[in-house]
């Protein structure tokens, strides 16, 4: 299994952070967009950042666990 660096650790943990703000963003702007095919690719975008805040705390908590 990998075994992340610090340096490699903490890039991960700032890439979250920014996920997380996307998240935010995207469900902010769910909220006030009214037009259909606007929201469904916010909507992408959005499930799409979610796969990757997934999948970065997964190798994260993987690395940790060695």
């Amino acid at each position: 299994m990998t075994r992340f660096s610090t340096r490699e650790l903490l890039y991960l943990e700032d890439t979250s952070k920014l996920f997380d703000s996307i998240d935010k963003t995207c469900q902010h702007a769910l909220m006030e967009v009214t037009d259909p095919q606007i929201k469904s690719l916010i909507s992408s975008i959005n499930n799409t950042h979610k796969q990757w805040i997934q999948s970065t705390a997964s190798l994260v908590t993987k690395s940790s666990l060695q």
